[in-house]
């Protein structure tokens, strides 16, 4: 499946182009000869956030689509590409090959779009203004405005992405969570590098998780694990594990070996 393009729209949601131009954004990707698709989805907190003649959604839109997406109908964007609005309610089974456009964007929500299948690309409009910084970091969207930026190295120790590449390959990453068996594994890898005298902020090596493909819930579950075992005062005891040695020079120069 094509890798999906991810933009940042910041944009005052109360400026007049505060939808138009994700918009225009979400119909150059649906049109996306790689991965044309007629199917756009407006993803919002709440239902409510359509309704409201308080909110500068409901007023971009304008009251008669507005009141056609609330009742869960699709409305055209033209060139045969169609609107629908979801919450994070009801869009539980994956995007079905669409293009998101996240409309109040923060990292809840931007989190849940992760750990979806079926994303052809992702709008994000943050609200408030800094509300997508982790998203940001972890993806190095194309921002609206700007000039195109090289990928942020999350991992600046090479030592623990391997280690951690080599976990990613014998654990399922569709699952959800870390079933026992994975966090068996997750386990002693992290108890290897700690013994070996590495370390990284968890919040990264959760950021890195989900950019290699592990579900947000999954990488939140590694990310605890690595809270507690690099938070150790003494090393752990590999003298249980299998080859921990062997393992850990694998990685020391330059591979991800299990």
């Amino acid at each position: 499946m094509v890798a999906p393009i991810r933009v940042l729209v910041p944009i005052d949601d109360s400026e007049p182009e505060a939808l138009g131009v994700p918009l225009g954004y979400a119909k150059t990707i649906a049109q996306r000869k790689a991965s044309r698709t007629d199917k756009v989805i407006l993803l919002t907190h709440t239902k409510q956030q359509l309704r409201s003649t308080s909110t500068s959604l409901e007023r971009h839109l304008g009251a008669q689509v507005s009141k056609a997406l609330v009742a869960n109908k699709s409305v055209s964007l033209g060139d045969g590409i169609m609107l629908r609005h979801e919450t994070m309610q009801t869009l539980r089974f994956g995007a079905g090959n669409s293009v998101i456009i996240a409309f109040y964007a923060e990292d809840k929500i931007l989190e849940f779009i992760d750990g979806l299948s079926g994303v052809l690309g992702v709008v994000a409009i943050p609200w408030p203004q800094d509300g997508a910084e982790a998203w940001s970091r972890r993806w190095t969207p194309h921002v609206h405005g700007q000039a195109a930026q090289a990928p942020v190295k999350l991992l600046s120790d090479p030592v623990i992405e391997n280690g951690l590449r080599a976990l990613s390959r014998m654990i399922n990453l569709a699952h959800g969570s870390l079933h026992p068996r994975d966090k068996q594994y997750a386990d002693e890898t992290l108890r290897i590098l700690r013994a070996k005298g590495h370390s990284a902020p968890t919040g990264d090596i959760r950021s890195w998780a989900i950019r290699e493909g592990w579900k947000p819930g999954a990488a939140d579950d590694l990310a605890k694990l690595a809270e507690k075992i690099f938070g150790l005062k003494n090393k752990p005891s590999l003298s249980a594990f299998h080859d921990p040695n062997g393992r850990y020079a694998r990685w020391k120069n330059g591979g991800d070996g299990v």
